[in-house]
C-alpha cells in the first residue's frame, strides 16, 4: 500500500498522512470514493498527468482520514477546507508524494525531501535576524530546509496574514529527544502560531497551528 504510516507524537496538534505516488492517475481515481468523477475533474483542471497524481492522491488519502465522508474544496483564495466544516486541512506535494494534514483547528502543513538544498535561495525566505539560526546550527543545510518547510506551513496556515515567507519570523530549537525541531512563528501583525518539524521516509514535514 502506498499509503505511508506517521508516528505523530511529534506532531499531536494534528494527523498527518502521506502517500508516495506509484500509480497512475487512472489508478488513483479508483481509490477514491468517487473515482470515474474525480478523474474527470483531475484531466480538466491539469494537462500534466504528474499534478492529476498528486490532485488525486490528496483525495485517495482522505479514505484512510476520519474525514473519509467529506470532500476537499477550496476557497476563494485557493486554500483547501473540507466539505464538513468541522475539522481543517491542508495539502502539500513534492516529488513523488502528496500530504494531507487535518486538524481541530487552522492547520499549515509542508513537506520537502531532505536532499533539496534550500540554502541556495536563503536570501528569498530568510530575514537577517534569522541567520543565526544557521550559523549556530552544525548542519546549516538541514537546518534551512526545516525553516523553509516551517515557513512555508505557516504561510499556509494564514495565507492572508503574509505575502511572502519573509514576512513571517521563525525561531526554535531541537526538541528534549531530538526526533523533531519547533518554531514560534509570529506574522507581521503580531499574530503567533507554532510548527514542528520532523523527518520521515527522506522528508522533511512541518505543520503549523496557531
Amino acid at each position: 500500500m502506498p499509503q505511508i504510516t506517521i508516528d505523530t507524537s511529534n506532531i499531536p496538534f494534528a494527523q498527518i498522512y502521506l502517500w508516495k505516488i506509484d500509480e497512475s492517475p487512472e489508478e488513483l481515481a479508483q481509490l477514491t470514493a468517487n473515482g470515474d468523477s474525480l478523474l474527470g475533474e483531475a484531466c480538466r483542471m491539469f494537462t500534466s498527468p504528474k499534478r492529476r497524481c498528486e490532485w488525486l492522491a490528496t483525495r485517495a488519502l482522505l479514505q484512510h482520514t476520519p474525514c473519509k465522508g467529506s470532500e476537499i474544496l477550496y476557497h476563494a483564495n485557493g486554500a483547501p477546507h473540507l466539505s464538513c466544516g468541522s475539522r481543517h486541512i491542508s495539502i502539500s506535494h513534492t516529488q513523488g508524494y502528496a500530504a494531507i494534514a487535518i486538524a481541530d483547528t487552522p492547520v499549515g502543513v509542508d513537506i520537502e525531501h531532505t536532499s533539496r538544498n534550500a540554502t541556495r535561495a536563503i536570501e528569498a525566505f530568510l530575514r537577517p535576524d534569522e541567520l543565526g539560526l544557521l550559523n549556530s546550527n552544525p548542519n546549516p543545510a538541514a537546518e534551512a530546509l526545516r525553516l523553509w518547510t516551517a515557513k512555508e506551513a505557516a504561510f499556509k496556515l494564514a495565507p492572508q496574514l503574509a505575502t511572502a515567507l519573509k514576512d513571517i519570523a521563525a525561531q526554535g530549537c531541537r526538541d528534549d529527544t531530538g526526533d523533531s525541531y519547533s518554531y514560534n512563528i509570529k506574522y507581521r501583525n503580531g499574530t503567533t502560531a507554532r510548527c514542528v518539524s520532523t523527518t520521515v521516509d527522506g522528508l522533511a514535514i512541518s505543520c503549523a497551528v496557531y
